[in-house]
């Protein structure tokens, strides 16, 4: 027994070598065309090319990995930049790879078959009755298998872009869901379809404080100033030696301001008449967004803009900034990529362009842009998502209606 199973580590050792040693090749070739991955230095023969140390290969677990020795003063990120794990895979003849640190001077690195964002991410829903200073909202699944929480109390503004099919409203009911759960968040904002807002929060607490459909602007012009006016008097009432708020209740909620295609809702302004000496209609709505995402942070607002693409109008240069958190699923246009997420985005385009329903790019303080899955609340179809999210909303009313008596 003993004889046989030394045998087997010997043959898997043997294995192991020959499999770096076909790959040792490619391996150089790569690492010497990609910026970040070698350093030339002068010998006494001349130029050479110094390339991380290709040391072993683990073969024991279902994906072959790679165990790497670092060229001083190299990081981790040398590896995990986009261009550098495209052309590193591409070069290994895989799919792509995943790049976790060992210790200082080690990298392992995993060869991958196939989108390690393939398979669904279900929605963790709280349970009830638990506070949003508690709660970390799911926002995604990264390509380490690693799930992204967001505290929405610390957790900034929220942009989220994508084109029709692509899985931004599916989050969205995914995110809002979660939300709602909590008794002491009060979901409001603008909607001109009705279908995020309106129609599933008829009878709940969060209805008064939202305005749907495209027959009155007016309607929604008037919702944003009486967010406004909420957000100057809870300003004013802050205690003293506090420049924010950070404990909510169900008498005094975090409010999320949800802007459904805002900038659909200008254009339609664009057009609306006003009293004669009042600022258009248009400009009105932009002033009091304007107010909304640089001063609502601190009065326990967080914005959610949802959009098929960012436009300069939505997300300028000052505006991108506030919103912190920013999602982008497959776009039809890819200029808006590089609108929302800056240059860094433009490594992305050409594949992103082909990203499936549900898959986006993620970019958030402190953490580069990234891919990412969404999660969902599951069910057989995108439409029964959308009836599960109405279930969530009603039962979330039903429950408080019940603590109220």
């Amino acid at each position: 027994m003993w004889s046989k199973q030394r045998a087997a580590e010997r043959a898997e050792d043997r294995a192991a070598r020959e499999f770096v040693d076909r790959l040792v090749n490619a391996w150089r070739r790569v690492c010497e065309r990609v910026p970040g991955l070698s350093h030339t230095v002068q010998v006494a023969s001349g130029t050479t090319v110094v390339v991380p140390t290709l040391a072993r290969a683990d073969l024991s677990g279902p994906d072959p990995v790679l165990v790497v020795r670092k060229i001083h003063g190299q990081l981790i990120e040398d590896f995990r930049a986009d261009e550098a794990s495209r052309r590193i895979a591409a070069a290994l003849g895989y799919d792509r790879i995943r790049v976790y640190p060992r210790g200082s001077e080690w990298v392992r690195i995993e060869l991958l078959i196939g989108d390690p964002l393939d398979g669904e991410v279900p929605a963790p829903l709280a349970g009830r009755g638990l506070s949003v200073s508690d709660v970390e909202i799911t926002i995604a699944r990264d390509e380490l298998g690693n799930l992204l929480r967001q505290s929405w109390v610390e957790g900034p503004h929220v942009c989220i872009q994508g084109a029709t099919r692509s899985g931004k409203s599916v989050w969205c009911y995914s995110a809002l869901a979660q939300l709602a759960r909590l008794d002491d968040v009060l979901i409001a904002g603008s909607d001109l379809s009705g279908l995020l807002l309106g129609r599933p929060y008829v009878g709940t607490r969060h209805h008064e404080w939202q305005a749907t459909g495209s027959a009155d602007v007016e309607a929604h012009r008037d919702l944003l100033v009486r967010l406004v006016a909420e957000m100057d008097t809870r300003i004013r009432n802050l205690p003293p030696r506090r420049d924010k708020f950070t404990r909510f209740h169900a008498g005094f909620p975090l409010i999320v301001v949800v802007l459904e295609e805002f900038a659909g809702l200008l254009r339609l302004a664009s057009t609306a008449q006003v009293e004669k000496g009042q600022p258009k209609m248009r400009e009105q709505l932009l002033a009091l967004y304007g107010r909304l995402v640089s001063e609502g942070h601190k009065a326990g607002m967080r914005l959610m803009v949802v959009t098929q693409r960012a436009d300069a109008t939505v997300v300028g240069g000052f505006e991108r900034g506030q919103l912190g958190l920013r999602i982008s699923f497959r776009l039809d246009d890819q200029e808006a990529l590089v609108m929302l997420h800056g240059q860094s985005a433009r490594d992305h385009l050409e594949e992103h362009q082909l990203a499936p329903p549900g898959v986006a790019l993620v970019q958030a303080p402190a953490r580069p842009l990234g891919r990412v899955r969404g999660p969902r609340l599951m069910g057989p179809s995108e439409d029964a998502d959308y009836a599960r999210y109405w279930d969530e909303i009603a039962d979330g009313a039903a429950r408080l209606h019940e603590v109220a008596a």
